[in-house]
């Protein structure tokens, strides 16, 4: 009775697990099953969305720079590149000979090419080949049918019209190499000068652009997409004809030509010769091409107007005379002898014409430029007072022009010396810096600034970009001063015995200024009592620089400009004839009736 009491108690147990173990069994059946038809399906259904979307990143239009009177010169130009699947770069090697029949690939397209499959943005393309010819195109359409992973883009690509003529001001565009977002190694930012400087209002905003295609990688349609977002555009007070113009006349020549609108501080031409080609450096400049540039002794991509450093020479007696006006109570009909040479201590500092001025007085000493003048000037002159009055006219200080690179020069002083010499200041060195010599450097933007403030009586601060009215303060010094110093530089360029008398206007408008011989070597004593070397008689590198600094209008001062010619000689002999050309040229077609 127990044993069958038992038996049935076992079965029923036995029952129970066989047909748990047949729903658990059923369970993971279904289970499968709905991993394989539902959870599975996405999954792969997703690898397959991966396999036919193609992502295509869009990269915006760049803002276009115009000049002042609204020529583009820095534009954009249509780019047709050949662009291959990502997924599809181990077909590269295999058919790239197949490419060359009908592509032309030269062998910085190649290292390009490798360099565009290393970097792994998040596009779904590779840019094989760009700046695609129409033949080159035309040719591909035609064998386009064996190669459906392949696709052409068209794109925008910077262009620069008249590239060496504004590559300093304007800059170039490129890659760069230091982003961390890798899927804009292919956009190119602003590289230097204007681009570099304003390249987020440039730049724009990029987009993306979603794209379906078929099993062999040719596109059905497009899905969804982010437009792109174009840069702005950017006006300057650039005055491109003048830039061309000025650029003519300075070929074969080191040196720089800064012109500045009087009224509200536009930098209407900024050129340095020599220059380089921005496109180029735009495109890519080759390692052999960059390594010439670099080692070229003519230095084409120093930006001379703000980064060349010159001693102002004579340019700078007029804020020389201009301090012992207004800092002094100097009487400008005070008379000097010039004999040649003045005798200051042990030493003989001379004057620029061997035979002496005479008797002077500082009209006739700025006229003239006597440096023994100046030299008596300095006997009554600090230089740390000196010192502080030329910073009103941005001597040894930064203008602030909107433009990257900019170098401050040298205005010399007693802390100045010590700080970077290590010895006290000599009273003898203040004669020098007196008639912009010695220690004392400016750029050509600056002693153009220099200028402009003389010309206008206001604290003007040099613009390239034109995006506000400028109103400025005047300085702080008598009108009555500032009159006799335009008078006087009216005298250098319109009276007889002028340095720049030959340089001078005809008809109703006149150019005023100040000739400047920039002296680049140290003149013994040895060679004085033999007799000094011409300029045309010593080694190139050593002959002294050209400047002149004038403005015109001499009633209404409408334009500020100077001119550095390296190694040229005398202000007189070059500088002031290429800026009276450059000056009539302006006055002649970009002054206004009204001005």
């Amino acid at each position: 009775m127990i044993n069958r009491k038992n038996n049935s108690y076992l079965l029923r147990k036995r029952s129970f697990v066989l047909g748990g173990l047949k729903t658990l069994f059923t369970l993971i059946v279904f289970g499968k099953l709905y991993h394989l038809q539902i959870l599975d399906k996405l999954k792969y259904g997703k690898l397959s969305d991966l396999n036919r979307i193609k992502v295509k990143i869009l990269y915006p239009q760049r803002g276009i720079i115009y000049d002042l009177y609204n020529h583009p010169i820095a534009l954009n130009r249509p780019d047709f590149q050949l662009n291959i699947f990502r997924e599809k770069e181990d077909l590269i090697n295999k058919y790239i000979s197949s490419l060359r029949r009908v592509i032309e690939f030269s062998e910085k397209d190649l290292a390009d090419l490798k360099e565009n499959i290393r970097n792994k943005d998040l596009s779904d393309f590779i840019i094989m080949k760009k700046n695609l010819g129409w033949s080159q195109l035309e040719a591909f359409e035609l064998i386009s049918n064996n190669f459906p992973f392949l696709i052409i883009n068209k794109e925008k690509t910077r262009s620069y019209d008249n590239s060496f003529i504004f590559s300093h001001v304007i800059g170039y565009v490129g890659y760069r190499k230091d982003l961390k977002n890798k899927k804009l190694n292919n956009l190119k930012f602003g590289i230097s000068g204007i681009e570099k400087l304003f390249d987020k209002t440039l730049l724009g905003k990029d987009g993306w652009i979603k794209l379906e295609t078929n099993s062999k990688g040719r596109i059905k349609k497009e899905l969804n997409k982010k437009i792109a977002i174009p840069g702005e555009n950017l006006k300057t007070n650039l005055i491109a004809p003048v830039q061309e113009y000025t650029y003519s006349l300075l070929k074969g020549i080191n040196g720089a030509v800064v012109m500045i609108d009087c009224k509200n501080g536009g930098i209407n031409c900024l050129l340095s010769t020599p220059s380089f080609d921005s496109n180029e450096f735009s495109n890519g400049v080759t390692a052999e091409k960059w390594k010439l540039l670099v080692n070229d002794k003519s230095k084409p991509l120093l930006n001379r107007c703000i980064a060349g450093l010159y001693a102002p020479g004579s340019t700078f007696k007029l804020i020389t005379a201009l301090y012992v006006l207004e800092q002094l109570n100097f009487n400008p009909k005070t008379q000097y002898f010039c004999s040649g040479f003045t005798e200051f201590g042990n030493r003989k500092f001379h004057c620029w014409k061997e035979g002496g001025h005479g008797l002077v007085d500082l009209k006739g000493a700025i006229k003239k430029s006597c440096d023994c003048y100046f030299y008596n000037l300095a006997k009554l002159i600090e230089i740390d007072s000196l010192s502080k009055f030329s910073k009103n006219f941005f001597l040894g200080t930064s203008t602030k022009v909107d433009i990257p690179n900019e170098l401050i020069g040298i205005m010399p002083n007693k802390n100045w010396k010590k700080k970077n010499k290590g010895e006290r200041w000599q009273k003898g060195e203040t004669l020098n810096t007196v008639i912009g010599q010695g220690f004392m450097l400016a750029t050509p933007l600056q002693i153009t600034t220099m200028t402009a403030i003389l010309a206008s009586g206001k604290k003007i601060k040099p613009k390239i970009v034109n995006n506000s009215d400028n109103i400025f303060e005047n300085i702080e010094i008598s009108e009555k001063n500032l009159a006799f110093i335009r008078d006087a530089m009216y005298s250098v360029v319109n009276e007889y015995e002028g340095t720049a008398y030959s340089s001078r206007l005809a008809g109703k408008y006149s150019l005023v200024g100040k000739t400047g011989t920039s002296q680049v070597r140290k003149i013994s004593k040895e060679e004085r009592e033999l007799g000094v070397l011409k300029n045309e008689e010593i080694i190139y590198k050593l002959r002294d620089h050209s400047i002149f600094t004038g403005f015109a209008p001499h009633d209404k001062p409408k334009f500020a400009i100077t001119v550095v010619a390296e190694h040229m000689g005398s202000g007189s002999k070059v500088a002031a004839p290429i800026a009276k050309k450059v000056i009539k040229f302006a006055l002649k077609n970009f002054l206004k009736s009204n001005e």
